[in-house]
């Protein structure tokens, strides 16, 4: 799964705080003394920051349809197969018909059992190239929550997902 998306506090068009010496166009200093960012670099960093989130809301998305077009390849897969199964204890001779689109056509039982094999190994690639694509998805998105953890810092990517995982 992939990590949960931080939420935009400041994008809705309002203007940074400006604080202390901020305001005159200084650097911030914290505790210790130390020069912090000015706020059009904490501006440029919260772009970058919904750049990458955009990016991951994008992955996820393109993640959920790739899991529901496995699904979909496994359902159709067990399905020929027990249909297929179905069709083992009935004789040669025995009328069958197979679904073409709104219609359906007589066809012998072994060129119906042969199309039920080739869909269920069909089906079968499918989903592994699926996963494939799916695990290649989940490599991007953990390459892009790394340079959302670079651009926000350790502590605060810690903050902001307590519960991620690494």
């Amino acid at each position: 799964r992939l990590p949960p998306q931080p939420t935009a506090r400041r994008s809705e068009g309002r203007p940074l705080p400006k604080e202390g010496a901020a305001a005159m166009g200084g650097k911030k200093a914290d505790k210790k003394g130390k020069a912090k960012i000015t706020d059009e670099e904490e501006a440029e960093v919260f772009k970058q920051v919904r750049e990458v989130q955009d990016r991951l809301e994008e992955l996820n998305f393109q993640a959920d349809q790739i899991k529901m077009n496995i699904r979909r390849c496994d359902m159709e897969g067990q399905r020929s197969n027990l249909t297929l199964k179905e069709l083992e204890p009935l004789t040669d001779d025995t009328k069958m018909y197979r679904q073409v689109g709104k219609m359906f056509l007589l066809q012998p039982k072994p060129d119906l059992a042969n199309h039920l094999r080739g869909t269920a190994a069909l089906k079968n690639v499918e989903s592994k190239q699926l996963q494939t694509a799916l695990q290649k998805l989940g490599e991007q998105a953990a390459s892009e929550a790394n340079s959302l953890k670079e651009l926000i810092g350790e502590d605060k990517m810690k903050q902001t997902f307590p519960n991620l995982q690494k």
